[in-house]
């Protein structure tokens, strides 16, 4: 094995260690000098939990040399989201040699890695990205700034949201945002978790005076026809494709839901040779789970539908949730364990890592396809669920499904105690039901 393709492997691992992922990156199954990756568009900026995907290419004498990166998702070259991403791909950074470097250390160096590499792309993508371009660099106060924000945003939505998420519905082979196999699961478990935080995004944006619906999007001095992002607001369009994409994604659930009781009767009808190999495997996790159980919660699957179960977990001692009792539905897919299941409180509950229609917070979930086989278990993710009730929200932006729960708790001291007393009508209301 060349010293490059052990680096590149040990850089893999890397990654896919994140506590809290915000990028994604994986070698071609063939050739491990080509890598695709994904980036999480930073909260709190115009591109907010967008979707954006990179193709990376490492020269045979890594990391002596740099990779060059190319940015796919530009809906097929129309869109220059950035004054460093251009429409074209080109992706301008000092350490990539792309961008000149004002210092020795922003040159390329062989410390520098795949993480590093692309959380730098990232941190390009910040609250103020008109400043980006040379020249640029001081507000003058033509509202300039809020308007490249608000049309970065939009076409965030559009393009790295919703034009993704498509692609990766329709599993479409070749797709003008550079979408393919990598990161599917990912993806569409990020969609459930953002989704309520996504339509909350474009009813804030329509409500500003520079963003009317219908209204062109106006070119900045920087920007040219074929290298900048042209158009016009459609605000009611993006709200109908995100309900719409999250309509499809519950079907896709049900779907599972449908299989799976199919299957159940099978067995019960004793046709074992005929059933799929996930109703196998989730049978072999039940016998494990009677043996070596998760300390505060209890689970079953449904008598009529193996693919279906519902946990229950206890709210942890000295804690906010003590005395509750919290039940979690897990529909598992057919490819399980390939492919994570949909996961979701059915209990009313206030929590930073959970939305409002239940989906959960879980690294797991969003980086199931690198986890160790010990990871993609019941009984991890049984863990993963008590955890999140036993352990303190995180203050990381990328975690809060839940604004507001989110903001009383990481809060003054009335906010907190008004989270407090949220947090006790649930666990009294989950005892109730």
């Amino acid at each position: 094995m060349s010293s490059s393709a052990s680096r590149l492997m040990k850089e893999e691992r890397e990654v896919a260690s994140q506590t809290h992922p915000v990028v994604w990156a994986v070698p071609d199954e063939n050739n491990i000098l080509l890598w695709r990756a994904m980036i999480l568009g930073p909260p709190l900026t115009p591109y907010s939990l967008g979707m954006f995907h990179f193709n990376m290419k490492f020269p045979s004498d890594y990391p002596n040399s740099a990779p060059s990166v190319q940015i796919t998702t530009t809906d097929g070259g129309r869109v220059r989201f950035n004054p460093n991403l251009y429409a074209s791909g080109r992706v301008c950074l000092s350490i990539l040699g792309t961008w000149r470097a004002k210092h020795p250390g922003e040159q390329w160096s062989a410390v520098q890695s795949v993480q590093s590499v692309l959380l730098s792309i990232q941190s390009l993508m910040h609250e103020a990205p008109y400043h980006n371009e040379p020249g640029f660099e001081v507000d003058d106060g033509s509202g300039d700034v809020l308007r490249y924000n608000e049309k970065i945003a939009h076409e965030t939505l559009r393009v790295a949201v919703c034009d993704v998420m498509q692609d990766t519905l329709e599993r479409r082979a070749a797709t003008s945002n550079g979408v393919g196999a990598a990161f599917a699961d990912s993806r569409k478990q990020l969609f459930l978790m953002y989704f309520h935080l996504y339509l909350a995004e474009v009813d804030r944006l329509s409500q500003s005076d520079t963003a009317r619906e219908k209204s062109d999007f106006k070119r900045m001095p920087f920007e040219s026809p074929s290298n900048g992002i042209t158009g016009s607001f459609q605000w009611s369009v993006l709200r109908s494709r995100l309900t719409a994409l999250h309509a499809k994604l519950m079907e896709e659930v049900e779907e599972w839901r449908a299989w799976g009781a199919a299957q159940t009767q099978l067995v019960q009808e004793g046709w074992d040779s005929s059933v799929n190999s996930c109703m196998h495997h989730l049978r072999q996790e039940e016998e494990r789970l009677r043996g070596d159980g998760v300390d505060g919660t209890s689970i079953g699957s449904e008598h009529t539908n193996t693919s279906v179960w519902v946990a229950t977990i206890f709210g942890p001692a000295e804690t906010l949730w003590d005395g509750g009792m919290f039940q979690v539905e897990l529909v598992f897919p057919p490819n399980f364990p390939d492919s994570p299941p949909f996961v979701r409180f059915v209990t009313p509950i206030f929590h930073p890592h959970i939305n409002e229609q239940g989906v959960p917070y879980l690294r797991q979930l969003i980086t199931w396809h690198c986890c160790e086989p010990k990871q993609r278990t019941l009984h991890a993710l049984l863990h993963a669920l008590v955890s999140l009730l036993a352990t303190s929200p995180s203050p990381e932006p990328v975690t809060h499904l839940d604004a507001r729960a989110a903001a009383l708790y990481f809060s003054s001291t009335d906010g907190q105690k008004e989270y407090n007393r949220e947090v006790k009508k649930r666990v009294q209301r989950s005892v109730e039901m």
